[in-house]
């Protein structure tokens, strides 16, 4: 485990917190998307998942 690799891991979860964020403040206020959250895909809930992704590599060389 390197200061290299806690830094990385760090600005993944502070990245993977925003995009929730984003996605938990657009499902308040946008009726549609709630409607249709389980149903289609939104660029917020594709951010969540590109960011839990990298959040996961960056957790993974942790553990190495």
């Amino acid at each position: 485990m390197t200061e290299d690799q806690l830094t990385l891991a760090e600005q993944e979860a502070h990245r993977f917190l925003d995009k929730l964020g984003d996605l938990r403040s657009r499902l308040a206020t946008d009726t549609d998307m709630r409607a249709y959250f389980g149903i289609v895909g939104f660029r917020e809930t594709a951010a969540v998942k590109r960011a839990s992704m990298d959040l996961s590599r960056a957790l993974v060389e942790l553990r190495r």
